[in-house]
């Protein structure tokens, strides 16, 4: 299960006292969330969907770093992931920040995240720098399907899916996430040019869940 985030950083107006230096600045910060298609994990009976198709993705464009208060009432990006099985799962999803071919990364500690459940609850501004860190990323594929290597990877939530209750029935526990992105307001002009690109991957395997 993946997803691209990308963060290119271009440039915005500084400072008019720098014009003597180059005629004008600008800045341009931009946070796209895209997923190709829908991703599933199997093993015999046993799977896992991951469904975007239903959002739009995250995009800021002239914008800069802000408050947390301003992040959290960004347009968030959505999606769901399904048990279609009839073996319940517990499942971990990830984020894995990527290296960058072309340019500067921008340093993780500058990212801020929210992911909200659709059930109702609270959203709230974490770090990423804050986050649990995955020491084990052999599991993710972005080399072989982006050409990307995994720099860090940080667990974002676990949690279970209850399985279908017959072979056939749509009635699969599903968690539909909102997941918001963006730049920490104590990031300075430093920044500029720099970008942060990252995926989204869920891994799970199954369990038997009590009632």
């Amino acid at each position: 299960m993946r997803l691209r985030y990308r963060i290119p950083l271009a440039i915005i107006a500084i400072c008019m006292v720098i014009t003597m230096f180059i005629a004008s600045s600008y800045a341009l910060w931009s946070v796209t969330i895209t997923q190709e298609s829908k991703n599933a994990l199997e093993s015999g009976c046993f799977a896992i969907t991951f469904d975007d198709t239903d959002s739009s993705s995250i995009n800021l464009t002239n914008t800069f770093p802000i408050s947390d208060e301003k992040g959290l009432k960004t347009a968030p990006y959505t999606f769901t992931i399904k048990n279609t099985c009839t073996v319940d799962a517990r499942f971990t999803l990830y984020l894995n920040t990527l290296n960058i071919v072309d340019g500067v990364k921008l340093s993780d500690d500058f990212i801020k995240y929210s992911l909200m459940q659709s059930d109702g609850a609270v959203a709230v501004a974490q770090s990423l720098k804050n986050a649990e860190q995955n020491l084990d990323t052999s599991y993710f594929t972005f080399k072989e399907d982006f050409g990307k290597d995994v720099l860090k990877s940080y667990v974002l939530t676990t949690g279970t899916l209850k399985g279908q209750s017959a072979e056939g029935v749509d009635d699969g526990e599903a968690i539909t996430y909102s997941l918001r992105l963006w730049i920490d307001e104590v990031a300075t002009n430093e920044i500029f040019g720099q970008t942060f690109e990252a995926g989204v991957s869920t891994v799970a395997y199954a369990v038997q869940l009590k009632d």
